[in-house]
């Protein structure tokens, strides 16, 4: 993010886009809008999606996707919980969305992070 943008909010922005990440991270099961989110935080959408982008260097649904495959893989490592269980866990309504977000983000499918994890 170029150094503009970041200028721009103030430490009163930066508590508010810790305010969202935090909000992310306790609803990560449930769909989120960057709508949604900006009345959540008082914020607006423009400044909200920009700090976001500051903070995490990703776009709000990436990182909520991020989150989403984070919380899931204490469960593929040491549970044999099927995928289709694993994914609406952590609140993916297909399995394949899961496993497509899953290998996006970590260069793996979740079947080849499971076994890794078993070795």
């Amino acid at each position: 993010m170029p150094l503009s943008e970041k200028s721009k909010l103030s430490l009163y922005d930066l508590s508010r886009i810790d305010q969202a990440i935090a909000y992310i991270h306790r609803h990560f099961r449930d769909p989120i809008s960057i709508e949604q989110l900006s009345i959540e935080v008082g914020m607006g959408i423009k400044k909200l999606r920009t700090g976001i982008r500051v903070r995490t260097g990703l776009t709000l649904h990436e990182y909520h996707f991020k989150v989403r495959i984070e919380q899931s893989m204490p469960m593929l490592a040491d549970t044999g919980h099927p995928l289709k269980a694993v994914a609406s866990s952590v609140g993916f309504k297909t399995e394949s969305h899961f496993c497509r977000r899953f290998k996006e983000i970590m260069s793996m499918t979740p079947i080849e992070y499971r076994l890794q994890c078993a070795i």
